[in-house]
């Protein structure tokens, strides 16, 4: 029993190193022997209980993908009795936070920002089936906000657009890309409140304009 609580706790002892070292150097520049020496342990260990730096990085990195989605739970944690309206801005206050706010979840917000400005290929399907019930739990919201007559690529498009608003301002803060005349003076937990009220607002503009160009050309259709 002890042998194995010392492995549990050196299992984890390289997880919590690898995150700080991936998220600070990013997956290529980053070492298995610098994350053994933070988590003063050997290379055979890292090989026994992950097999390789790349399986070591997809673990990571699902469990900084489940970090984030403690700390900003997707549609705000809201039920799915809750409005769309209000889902939609617990989505978008998700999806914010994350960007702009990644020092709430420490090493894990970086590793995840720095994987999506820089995306390697090790963990495509990692990421795929991560992502996969986020995007698919969106698209449904999207649809009840559209109408059900609503197309798939319509519904695809909005909620790319309400995505890449949220992600676009966070990626260019975390890369430093920001115009030197664009300043926000506010807290980053005000600057998450702000964007996410002005994106839901924005937004639920271009949805509504969306479903009533919809419903008339189905009026027009049936005419």
């Amino acid at each position: 029993m002890a042998r194995r609580k010392d492995g549990i706790e050196t299992r984890d002892r390289i997880l919590t190193a690898a995150c700080e070292v991936f998220a600070q150097k990013g997956y290529h520049d980053a070492t298995v022997e610098e994350i053994c020496g933070r988590a003063k342990t050997n290379i055979a260990a890292v090989n026994y209980h992950f097999g390789s730096k790349d399986q070591l990085y997809a673990q990571v990195w699902r469990r900084a993908f489940d970090e984030a989605n403690e700390a900003y739970p997707p549609e705000g944690g809201l039920g799915p009795d809750a409005p769309p309206e209000a889902r939609l801005h617990g989505t978008i206050h998700s999806i914010v936070g994350r960007a702009v706010d990644p020092g709430r979840i420490g090493h894990a917000g970086k590793l995840l920002l720095r994987e999506m400005v820089s995306p390697t290929d090790v963990i495509d399907q990692v990421k795929h089936e991560a992502v996969r019930a986020m995007h698919e739990r969106m698209s449904r919201l999207m649809r009840e906000l559209l109408g059900p007559e609503a197309t798939d690529q319509q519904v695809l498009l909005t909620t790319l657009s309400v995505v890449h608003q949220c992600m676009a301002i966070g990626i260019r803060l975390f890369t430093g890309r920001m115009p030197p005349f664009v300043k926000f003076d506010m807290s980053t937990e005000q600057l998450v409140e702000t964007l996410t009220n002005h994106i839901t607002c924005f937004s639920l503009a271009g949805i509504s304009a969306t479903r009533e160009n919809i419903e008339m050309e189905q009026l027009e259709s049936s005419a």
